[in-house]
């Protein structure tokens, strides 16, 4: 059985401090390992690629000057 971190966690990585795409996805592996996947508050079986871009479409990060920044407003709290 897989366990599946939560979204959550990756989001806490861009609350530190913002990251390219790419550092976030070296990030992510040094973190999780290669092969992790994730689930959201009603979603899972996301792999980075998808999570990535589950951010992007909902708004949850925000890119400036190239580097993603956590969209708080649009962040649950729980």
């Amino acid at each position: 059985m897989t366990t599946e971190i939560h979204a959550h966690n990756v989001l806490n990585l861009l609350r530190e401090q913002a990251l390219s795409e790419q550092e976030l996805r070296n990030t992510v592996v040094e973190e999780f390992g290669e092969a992790a996947r994730f689930r959201t508050c009603k979603l899972d079986g996301f792999d980075f690629d998808a999570l990535f871009a589950f951010f992007v479409q909902r708004k949850k990060i925000i890119e400036q000057d190239g580097k993603w920044h956590i969209n708080a407003e649009r962040v649950c709290n729980h």
